[in-house]
């Protein structure tokens, strides 16, 4: 397989298909972001096509065997305003659907937020689907958590594949769902990682928290999100567990639980990374690589922990990559012996 990867982030394709072990080429990768490209080349000794996608000439593109993306999950998610196609980013899925028009690739790999097949009561999703199969594929779309495949953190993601008419016929392919039972983060944790240390303000936090101090003895004014917690889940001890910041609130998190899906909060340029309150610290970059599925070896040293924290949250997780491309290879192979 010739593979050409788009919105790129850090490689998270190119690692699943990697970490499958397939002999696939990599021919052609478009990201449009400084901070990721330092990232991928430190790793991969590589830079990107680094312009808008929307410049890009699919004609003057290499030939490939199959198309990945991971398009902008924002436009899409409840996280965020749901703009759909009125948001930018949210019609790069055309630019997508036009690339793919041009240069029919045989495997079509999608990646996105669950709520894209709920934007706009399905209509947002039914539109990239008539698209897909009116550009001669047949589609096998499915919906997979992470946590099902030895990763601590579920993260249910919809993942549209796609394959060609002309090459494959009509073909339903079923996915594996669950290669792992459900994944703990706590055997994750890299106990005295204190690389990425808390402020004061969250040590009074955490002491709020956790009953050692009353909202009274905070020797500063507290926001209404930060007052108590916004939600505890089941069979979790404030003493030991992760909190992690969102919009709404904190929420209090079990590490005998895979951890929800990982959010790194946007904050004046910086970052809200979860925080382990028996350690009272950040967890650390390595920690998040594991969260992630990434290997251990990979390295964000070319940028800032906060931008590092940014870009493992935005990736998609190679060991469900690596789960989907083995059996994209497997029906592929099984195609050439018929």
């Amino acid at each position: 397989m010739r593979y050409a990867e788009f919105c790129a982030g850090v490689g998270g394709f190119r690692l699943g298909i990697e970490q499958a072990q397939l002999n696939w080429q990599l021919v052609y990768i478009n990201e449009l972001n400084e901070s990721c490209e330092k990232t991928y080349e430190q790793n991969f000794n590589k830079k990107f096509d680094s312009k808008d996608i929307f410049e890009i000439d699919a004609n003057s593109l290499p030939d490939f065997d199959l198309m990945c993306s991971g398009f902008p999950c924002q436009p899409f998610s409840i996280a965020g305003k749901e703009l759909g196609f009125e948001d930018a980013r949210g019609t790069i899925i055309f630019k997508l659907l036009e690339i793919i028009k041009i240069k029919n690739p045989k495997v079509v790999l999608l990646e996105n937020v669950t709520n894209l097949m709920r934007h706009n009561s399905g209509k947002t999703y039914g539109t990239i689907l008539e698209n897909l199969d009116n550009a001669g594929y047949s589609l096998s779309p499915v919906m997979l958590d992470s946590a099902y495949f030895g990763v601590p953190q579920s993260r249910s993601r919809v993942y549209i594949v796609g394959f060609q008419r002309s090459e494959f016929g009509e073909l339903s392919a079923n996915f594996t769902k669950h290669r792992t039972s459900k994944t703990p983060l706590r055997p994750f944790i890299n106990h005295g990682d204190y690389s990425i240390p808390i402020s004061d303000r969250w040590q009074a936090y955490i002491d709020l928290y956790t009953g050692k101090r009353s909202l009274d003895e905070i020797p500063f004014t507290v926001p209404k999100t930060r007052k108590s917690l916004e939600r505890v889940a089941n069979g979790c001890e404030i003493e030991d567990c992760i909190l992690q910041v969102r919009s709404s609130g904190v929420r209090a998190l079990s590490l005998d639980e895979p951890l929800p899906t990982l959010t790194v909060l946007n904050s004046g340029g910086g970052a809200h990374i979860p925080i382990l309150t028996k350690e009272r610290r950040h967890i650390s970059i390595t920690e998040i690589k594991r969260i992630m599925g990434f290997p251990e070896w990979y390295d964000f040293s070319a940028v800032s922990r906060t931008d590092a924290a940014k870009q493992l949250a935005n990736a998609v997780c190679p060991p469900v990559i690596a789960s989907l491309c083995l059996e994209i290879d497997s029906i592929a192979k099984q195609k050439i012996m018929k």
